[in-house]
């Protein structure tokens, strides 16, 4: 079988234009994600917004709703777990329980992973990166 795959691009998820600021800082101050332009799709900046992710990126669209609650979400690989999990855990962002009072697992390969959620709701899984 020919591999017609070439590789993952983008994420898309929405956020109410009223979030826009706390979006904003979230991905890049607590997560410390790089924007990168949209002018090529959004020449007045109004309409989306988009962050670098390792080898793709993540696109947020600034419409008029969010997406409701769901268990879909993207996943991040993530340097210095445990680090990231505390940093998230002072900044106050949501996280959810794996088990009770514990807000981190296992993979059956033994690497950690977390739920954590934006400011509108929108759910992101981190993995710990087995580099």
């Amino acid at each position: 079988m020919t591999r017609r795959i070439a590789g993952y691009h983008h994420v898309n998820q929405n956020v109410g234009r009223e979030h826009v600021d706390a979006v904003r800082h979230f991905y890049q101050e607590v997560l410390g994600l790089e924007e990168i332009s949209a002018r090529q799709q959004d020449p007045t900046g109004q309409r989306l917004m988009w962050f670098a992710l390792g080898n793709g990126q993540l696109h947020l669209n600034m419409g008029g709703k969010i997406d409701p609650p769901s268990s879909r979400h993207f996943a991040i690989l993530v340097h210095d777990f445990d680090d990231m999990i505390l940093n998230l855990t002072l900044q106050g962002v949501r996280l959810e329980e794996c088990e009770p009072g514990q807000y981190w697992g296992f993979r059956p390969n033994g690497l950690k992973y977390a739920f954590c959620y934006d400011p509108v709701g929108n759910r992101i899984e981190l993995m710990e990166n087995p580099d």
